[in-house]
């Protein structure tokens, strides 16, 4: 499929209908190659980005900056190691070979650039959402990591909560409620480094780095993919939709503590392909 001059077969449009009216699929009986494709495009991408997140907030273990906070980070490693689990678990349960995937990847591969920024490209042969290829360099990238990315996620995963695929939507309400504790770590911490004056303005420097980094999670307005899911009952919302919530709950934070909000333009960002299976 390629844009939104992409036209639906008979078959297709049937199966966007049935779903609408209710239809819904299980990981043992037979569904449609179409549907089946994109269904383990997206549990592949939330696999692979949960498995990468984890390894990325690893080295926040030791560095963290109290005992406290290194307890947190580590149950936070935990959790998005076995949120990696659970999704791999659903795949394998669709005949993939994800400890083969695993093995073979390099799921650890972080850019050495600090201020690098890639757009929507694509750097290792895997699923991951891009913004995992950044490496998490200061605390202040941590917390924004927690602040920016989870609350993405989050966003991302309540719209599996009425998923057409039954196993993936009972599988993410454990997930979700994990996200959100990451998320209310990420809150805590920028109103005690926002609220600092001297460590205000280091805050906003990285703030500005990983803004548009995370932003690019959301993938393009113009792409007709996230209109495909939404027929296929595998999101209830586009990129586009949630992202329009998301920057709104960010702003209004910055707002609290102080921080600027930058300027994110979708066309300024360096394309893409599609990555496929």
């Amino acid at each position: 499929m390629t844009g939104p001059a992409y036209s639906y077969s008979a078959e297709e449009l049937k199966l966007f209908e049935d779903i609408k009216n209710g239809k819904t699929f299980e990981a043992t009986e037979d569904m449609p190659a179409f549907y089946r494709k994109h269904l383990l495009n997206l549990l592949w991408m939330q696999g692979d980005s949960e498995y990468s997140g984890a390894l990325g907030y690893m080295p926040w273990i030791e560095k963290a900056p109290t005992l406290q906070e290194k307890v947190i980070v580590a149950q936070m490693v935990k959790d998005e190691m076995r949120h990696a689990s659970v999704i791999y678990r659903l795949l394998d349960e669709l005949g993939q070979d994800t400890l083969t995937h695993v093995q073979n990847s390099e799921l650890g591969y972080k850019l050495p650039e600090d201020k690098v920024q890639i757009g929507f490209q694509r750097l290792k042969d895997d699923y991951r959402v891009n913004i995992f290829y950044y490496n998490i360099k200061y605390w202040e990238d941590y917390i924004l990591f927690n602040f920016l990315m989870d609350r993405a996620a989050g966003h991302q995963l309540q719209d599996t909560f009425n998923s057409s695929y039954l196993p993936w939507k009972k599988a993410i309400e454990g997930i979700y409620k994990e996200e959100v504790m990451h998320l209310a770590h990420g809150d805590k911490w920028i109103k005690i480094l926002g609220k600092d004056a001297e460590k205000r303005p280091f805050l906003q420097e990285r703030l500005n780095l990983w803004w548009p980094r995370v932003m690019n999670v959301f993938g393009s307005s113009k792409g007709a993919s996230n209109d495909l899911y939404v027929k296929l009952g595998l999101k209830q919302r586009t990129n586009s939709e949630i992202r329009t919530v998301f920057t709104k709950e960010i702003q209004e934070m910055c707002d609290e503590v102080g921080l600027t909000l930058p300027q994110y333009r979708e066309e300024d960002q360096p394309q893409r392909e599609a990555r496929k299976l």
